[in-house]
């Protein structure tokens, strides 16, 4: 019988010690959830900073390279007013119309990089849920965000794209006259599209999903083309560009 009680008395006490090692790790647990929870809110606030920091990068150097084609523009004014036909003159002109087409290249290059950043912010702020080893989908809450934010950055390239096709048909109508936008480029979403979506399956928001990267990449595409016929037809708007870039941002 005293036997059976320390037995007893040892399997209470090995049963306390495991309860407060487990208490012990429920603590550290949430400790570490905690810290968890903090590095992830510094992460994305170093990543709106960075994208922050990138938009005016992005916009310096579009002023300058806007400041350096204008240079070049009044001084080869200066050189054809001259009227001199003198081979250095004509040599200086050439040389400066040289680079001024690499910089309207540039600005060209670096309007694209500010419409690519516009298309991709939405994957800073709403990162898709990756399944995991288990094959677990994410939730419909967790795909909506992505969702509405992709919709934004399309009606964005929407609006930019209309911005430049009226910039091209007050100048010249013929500019464009090849180009034909994507058949989705005049539709809109349903005017209940968003309480739609809280109705949806994830199959059908991956569905949807798919459909709004795919209408995205197409819009990105025509509005790099527009902006090219822009850069051959009409370079000396390309001010007017990036004014209309910063009205849809």
């Amino acid at each position: 019988m005293v036997c059976v009680c320390l037995k007893m008395e040892e399997l209470l006490g090995a049963m306390e010690k495991v309860k407060q090692e487990l208490e012990s790790m429920r603590a550290k647990l949430a400790s570490t959830q905690q810290s968890l929870c903090e590095k992830e809110a510094h992460l994305t606030t170093l990543r709106a900073e960075r994208r922050k920091h990138l938009e005016e990068v992005l916009e310096m150097k579009q002023e300058a390279l806007l400041a350096a084609i204008s240079e070049k523009d009044a001084n080869i004014a200066l050189l054809e007013l001259s009227s001199s036909k003198k081979k250095k003159t004509q040599e200086e002109v050439s040389q400066l119309k040289r680079e001024k087409d690499r910089l309207v290249q540039q600005l060209k290059q670096q309007t694209q990089n500010r419409m690519k950043l516009m298309a991709d912010n939405y994957e800073d702020d709403h990162l898709r849920t990756a399944p995991d080893q288990t094959n677990h989908k994410p939730s419909p809450d967790q795909m909506i965000p992505p969702l509405l934010a992709l919709s934004q950055t399309r009606s964005k390239l929407k609006l930019y794209i209309a911005h430049l096709t009226d910039l091209c048909h007050d100048r010249d109508p013929s500019i464009l006259s090849m180009l034909t936008p994507p058949s989705h480029y005049h539709h809109g979403d349903p005017e209940d599209w968003e309480e739609d979506l809280q109705k949806m399956t994830v199959e059908q928001l991956e569905r949807e999903l798919e459909v709004c990267e795919k209408e995205s990449g197409e819009l990105q595409e025509y509005a790099n083309l527009v902006l090219q016929q822009i850069s051959d037809y009409c370079p000396d708007i390309l001010e007017q560009v990036v004014n209309a870039l910063e009205e849809s941002c």
